[in-house]
């Protein structure tokens, strides 16, 4: 978010390696996501609960583009789908449509 404050320009050196490690951070999620259904593996865990703010509400602060991460979009729809998950959005902010594609 800091970055996209600055305004700097697409080629600026900051821009690149920030844009740089989120692409490569990115690609790793979604080769993990690829192998096993939730971050730690096979079960959902605590990693899951971490991960999925960044990777939902947090793209209404700093758009990210996950067209190109399927195993990415379906996670998400998993964490979507989860009861719980749907129950503390309703309870936490109700207003909220969630970012799960």
């Amino acid at each position: 978010m800091l970055i996209n404050s600055a305004k700097l320009p697409a080629d600026h050196p900051v821009r690149v390696s920030v844009q740089g490690r989120l692409d490569r951070l990115l690609a790793l999620v979604e080769a993990r996501l690829g192998e096993v259904p939730y971050l730690a593996g096979h079960e959902f865990t605590a990693a899951d609960i971490m991960s999925v703010f960044p990777l939902t509400t947090m793209r209404l602060f700093q758009p990210v583009d996950l067209a190109p991460y399927p195993n990415i979009r379906a996670y998400l729809q998993r964490i979507g789908e989860r009861p719980a998950y749907r129950s503390a959005m309703a309870k936490g902010d109700p207003d909220l449509t969630p970012m799960l594609s």
